[in-house]
């Protein structure tokens, strides 16, 4: 099945700018790409079947981790390796992806789950992050009174199934875990989750009640991103270790993000 995709995202100068301005895709620094592609191979590597359609949440203990980045830039490194990848931007209450990547949209998939007029080709948008590399994004639309209810409903259980026959990789940007509801709420349409941990903001209390959460919903932990990773700092990074945050179940998708 395929969808009708209109390629809104700028070209040249206004492209590369905003790039630059964000650190994605192709201008992020040597370290950073690396780190990138080290987590598409561990994600790929983390599903055992041969489910078509992976679909994966992207969440944080705490806001201003970097999530939305790091899914932006996940589906950068997915889509560089010939993979279809769709991103939902599913955090209702802050969407930031559309806004990151120069996007105004006032229709996206909030509309589309409670209007029935609006069909999946009226949301979704084809990014083009270079002239090689594209992937699909779902924005979230507008901002509804419900978000929880929204993504407990089985209109966006439907929508996922629909997009599951047309993508390999779905990736859903999802608010933190201790501020709402909303990423353990979504838990049941997922094949596993991704945490982004931001060394300059994340701290034990909250990834672990993060962690507690995620099992205690029996989601399957993926892996950790951690962000913003300073070499002068490295001891706050040892102490996720020393804890027990990177235990073994939960190592396969690990990747540390340098600063800058």
């Amino acid at each position: 099945m395929g969808f009708r995709k209109k390629k809104v995202f700028g070209k040249g100068a206004d492209r590369n700018k905003i790039n630059e301005q964000h650190k994605i895709g192709a201008n992020l620094n040597f370290q950073a790409a690396e780190a990138y592609k080290l987590l598409r191979t561990n994600l790929e590597f983390s599903f055992a079947n041969d489910k078509k359609c992976k679909v994966i949440g992207i969440t944080s203990a705490l806001s201003s981790e970097g999530k939305s980045l790091t899914t932006i830039n996940i589906a950068y490194a997915i889509a560089s390796n010939e993979k279809k990848v769709l991103v939902l931007e599913a955090d209702f209450r802050k969407p930031t992806i559309a806004a990151k990547l120069g996007l105004n949209r006032n229709v996206g998939l909030t509309d589309l789950l409670v209007n029935h007029d609006i069909s999946v080709n009226d949301i979704l948008i084809g990014v083009g992050m270079s002239e090689q590399v594209n992937f699909d994004l779902a924005p979230t639309g507008r901002i509804p009174p419900n978000p929880g209810e929204l993504l407990d409903s089985n209109k966006l259980k439907g929508f996922i199934e629909i997009c599951s026959e047309s993508y390999d990789y779905i990736l859903i940007d999802l608010p933190p875990v201790t501020a709402v509801a909303d990423a353990v709420i979504a838990s049941k349409l997922l094949d596993g989750m991704v945490v982004v941990v931001r060394q300059d903001r994340g701290n034990q209390k909250s990834l672990n009640e993060t962690i507690r959460q995620l099992k205690f919903a029996n989601i399957k932990i993926l892996g950790f991103v951690f962000n913003g990773y300073n070499q002068t700092k490295s001891g706050y990074y040892r102490k996720y270790g020393h804890e027990g945050y990177y235990e073994t179940d939960y190592v396969n998708a690990s990747a540390s993000l340098p600063q800058g």
